[in-house]
Parts: structure tokens; sequence; C-alpha cells
């Protein structure tokens, strides 16, 4: 009797074991999703690329050596080998801004991509719940269902019983068959679309999800909408081809720089009488202005920079609009489906009722098996659009959320 109970004991904690709440597989998702770590991967290279132009005005320090030979046609004047090892020190006083634009550039297109990432992981947030209530429809509807076939085998077989001994006709039993057979396969099918749904969901979130618990979300009222990190993303980039048409502007303005160079010579090869005073130690000191009077190239290219940000900016007006669209449409479907939940609870409690006066009537042979049939379908209909009008209102409440521009985080501290 023990080993009975410790066997059912085991029974229990496998089938819970990978039982998942929705907030486990949420976190879980932010944590393993292979498309949101490519984008943090994605954040780190944009960081790394700002880092390696943060310091671009710090002088330039160059460490090198040179060799060169002469041949041929040389003269007793000229060295033939010569050895050349020099420490130069450059710094650019002004490049018209350029590096400035280049930096800023690369801060804005890091922004960008921060923003980019957490748009990211409201999406993929928003996918999950989907799938986990849409499971969550399936699993109901498998019940509903199974209970409906449970009923129609138990009058299958006990009209059978009664054909058996001539008080039914072969009609009967077949009806009862055909839609027993019917909705034995239309619980398959439901079988089968959990399996799909729960592959989704194990592939976003990176888990072995075997089981789902009961999970809903709260209730949120008044939400304000605000700026979503998508447009924050867009709107980072419009500042970057801002930043980029900096950098190719700097091209027509003056650059100065400066340069010293200290150089050591060895020479090997040459006439020590007609040369005899050649440097060993040289330093120079180098200052050059220059200026790009004309090219053929900058003109086209600021052109096509502002044509790109002009495109953004459009793009960003666009974005914009459909967000606010979307966040009224996400407001007044909640209100919608909460309505829907109302009018299907009383549309399931006369389903039951009707079905439970037909049966009765069903059983003393005062209906025939169409309208027992009919009364049965539409109660199983109503319990399954209950189900799935319940889980659409979580997925409702969701959208609302995450449409209107708050924290992702903030909504799962809620959670």
């Amino acid at each position: 009797m023990k080993l009975y109970k410790i066997f059912l004991l085991l029974l229990v904690f496998s089938a819970t074991a990978h039982t998942q709440t929705l907030k486990e597989i949420i976190y879980a998702t932010l944590e393993n999703n292979y498309n949101i770590q490519a984008s943090l991967t994605q954040d780190r290279a944009k960081k790394s690329s700002l880092e390696s132009v943060d310091n671009t005005y710090l002088p330039q320090v160059t460490l090198g050596v040179n060799y060169s030979r002469l041949d041929l046609d040389t003269r007793e004047v000229q060295v033939k080998n010569t050895t050349n090892g020099f420490l130069k020190l450059d710094v650019n006083l002004y490049d018209g801004g350029r590096n400035q634009a280049i930096k800023n550039q690369k801060m804005y297109e890091y922004k960008s991509s921060v923003f980019r990432t957490t748009a990211t992981k409201k999406e993929t947030i928003l996918q999950v719940i989907t799938l986990f209530y849409q499971t969550q429809t399936i699993l109901e509807n498998i019940k509903v269902f199974q209970e409906k076939s449970d009923t129609l085998k138990a009058q299958y077989e006990r009209i059978q019983i009664k054909y058996d001994i001539n008080m039914a006709t072969i009609d009967e039993v077949l009806k009862l068959k055909s839609e027993y057979e019917t909705n034995q396969f239309a619980v398959e099918e439901l079988k089968f679309q959990k399996i799909e749904l729960m592959q989704n969901l194990n592939l976003l979130s990176n888990l072995k999800i075997t089981s789902l618990s009961d999970s809903t979300l709260p209730k949120i009222e008044n939400i304000e909408f605000i700026e979503s990190e998508n447009v924050k993303s867009l709107t980072m980039g419009i500042k970057a081809q801002d930043e980029a048409i900096n950098i190719v502007s700097a091209i027509t303005t003056p650059q100065f720089n400066i340069e010293n160079t200290l150089s050591a010579y060895d020479y090997n090869d040459y006439n020590e009488r007609l040369l005899s005073d050649l440097p060993d130690q040289q330093n120079q000191l180098m200052l050059s202005l220059t200026c790009n009077l004309y090219d053929t190239v900058s003109a086209d290219k600021i052109e096509a920079t502002r044509l790109e940000k002009v495109s953004s900016q459009q793009r960003v007006t666009f974005v914009k609009e459909q967000e606010k669209i979307n966040f009224y449409v996400a407001k007044k479907k909640l209100r919608t489906q909460q309505l829907k939940i109302d009018s299907l609870k009383s549309a399931v409690k006369m389903g039951i009722t009707v079905f439970e006066m037909i049966d009765i009537k069903y059983q003393n042979g005062l209906v025939d098996n169409i309208t027992y049939l009919d009364a049965l379908s539409k109660k199983t209909y109503n319990q399954a659009l209950y189900a799935k009008a319940l889980n659409d209102y979580e997925i409702a409440k969701a959208n609302y959320y995450l449409s209107s521009g708050m924290n992702y985080e903030d909504a799962l501290a809620t959670w």
C-alpha cells in the first residue's frame, strides 16, 4: 500500500514538474531567446564601435623603422643602404568637426540599437503571451470536446443496446456513431494544434514546456500613451544621419595638423670621404594646413544622406500615428472582449440548462436524437467560445499594456 502511494506521488510530481507559469516563461524568454540575445550582442558591438572612436582627439604615437637600398646607377654622393628608426607624434588640431561628428554618430547608433532591442523584447513578450493563452484556449476546448465525446459514447452504447433488442432503429445508431467519430477527430485536431503552439512557445522561451499553469494578468486602467522604444530608435537613427551629413561636410573645411618626428639613422655602403657629415639623429616638426577647394563626391553624398533622413522622418511620422491608432484600438478591444465574456457567460448557462432539459426528454423518448445532438452541440460550442473569449481577453490586456509604450519591466512587476 505504501509503494502504491509513492507511485501516485511520483506520477503527480512528473505531471507537474514542467508546469510553467506565464511569468516564468516570460523571464526565461528574456534570458534565453536567441533573437533577443542577438539584439543584445548587436548592442555590445555598437558600444564597442563607439568606444573605438572615443579617443580620436588624443595624439597618435607611432614607432617604426624603414630600410632603403639603392642599386644600379648610383652616384658617389648617395648612400646605398639606409636604416631609419623613428618615433612620430601626430596631433589633429582642427578637422572641421569631423571626429566629433563620427563620435556622435556612433553614440546615436548605439542608442538606436538599445531602443530597438527593448522594442524587440516587448514584441517577443507579446508573442509569448499570445501563444500562452492560445494554448490555454486549446486545452480548455480539448476538455469541452472530450466531455462531449464521453456523452456521445455513453449515448451510442445505450442506443446500441436498444438496437440489439429491436427497440431502436439503425439510423439512430449510425447518427450517434457518426457524431462521436466526428467529435473524436475534432479532439485529435485540437491536440495537434496544442503541440504546434507548445513547440512555438518552447522555441521562444528555449524551455522544455509540457504543461501550463493557470495565469491571469491584472487589469490596469487609465494607462497614458507614451512614445514607444521603436519611435525612439528611429529618432536616434535620424540624429545619426545628421552626423553623417556633418562628416561629409567636414571634407570642405580646413584641416590643421601638427607632426613631430624623432629619427635615428644607420648607413651602409657609401663613400665616407664625400659623405662624412651624415646625421645620426634628427627631429622634425611639421605644421600643415590643408583645405579641399573642390571635390566631385561630397555634394552628392550629402544630398543622398539628406534624402535618407527625409525618408526616415516620414517613416517616424507614420509609425507615431500608427501606434496611437493601435493603442486606441487596443483599448476598445479590451472593452469589447469584456462585453463578449458577459454575453457568452449567459449563453453557456442557457446552453447547459437547455441541454439538461432536452437530455431528460430524450431519455424518455419525447424528442428525437437530432434535437438532442443539436442541444449538445450548442452547449459545447458556447463553452468553447467562452473559454476562447476569456483567453482572448488576457491577450487583449497584454496588447493594451504593451501598445501604450509603458516599460515592460513595470508591467511584469504587476504580473
